[in-house]
């Protein structure tokens, strides 16, 4: 098992540059430190350097290419965007005024999927591909984050599938939709994970000015 990984924010203008957090993180005889930066595909690490020997131990003759494959990149992007995420939840609600940061956590629809799109469609359905209602795109793009945050198991698309009940396959273009509309932000190709898009970010801050208005 590998350490949590401690995180800290980038300087102003680093962030101006895109630079999201500098990490360090330790596993067994290795220690690496790091840079991750926003870009067009998603979190990407911009900066890695790794030293032979765990935290607290003399360092190592040399780093192997066996010892840069235990590098967990993956984990490590994945537990930045949690942790860049939760930041960004407990700033806007102390800045909203609402006692406590506003639940991240994906809470289920009342209604299905099924009942969402038929309540919004149209009597006389225009012709091309008919738009899924923002309340399922908002859906769609929480349950994705939720099921694919660090420390989840991989199969978030199976698992939003059977709460939204519908086919995977079905959910999966769902998913790829979300990104184009803006629901969701860019993800690296073949790995689960995303960030919030600029619409998700816009119907959080309505929930966030509902909240503390209660």
């Amino acid at each position: 098992m590998h350490p949590l990984t401690s995180f800290q924010e980038p300087a102003p203008e680093e962030e101006e540059a895109g630079i999201v957090a500098h990490f360090a993180k330790g596993g067994e005889g290795w220690r690496a430190t790091g840079t991750v930066a926003r870009s067009s595909h998603g979190l990407v690490i911009t900066r890695l350097v790794v030293v032979p020997g765990a935290w607290g131990e003399p360092v190592g003759a040399s780093v192997t290419s066996r010892l840069l494959r235990d590098i967990p990149v993956g984990s490590i992007l994945d537990e930045v965007r949690h942790w860049v995420a939760t930041k960004e939840w407990i700033t806007a609600a102390d800045e909203q005024g609402v006692p406590g940061p506003v639940s991240m956590e994906f809470v289920t629809p009342s209604r299905t999927a099924d009942q969402i799109i038929a309540a919004s469609s149209p009597d006389k359905p225009s012709p091309g591909r008919a738009a899924l209602p923002d309340e399922l795109m908002q859906a769609v793009a929480e349950g994705y984050i939720a099921e694919s945050a660090a420390g989840m198991p991989r199969g978030a698309v199976k698992r939003l599938a059977a709460a939204l009940d519908r086919p995977e396959q079905t959910v999966s273009r769902w998913v790829v939709r979300a990104r184009k509309e803006g629901w969701l932000g860019p993800g690296a190709a073949g790995r689960e994970g995303a960030e919030p898009g600029i619409k998700l970010i816009a119907a959080r801050a309505t929930r966030r000015d509902d909240a503390s208005s209660e």
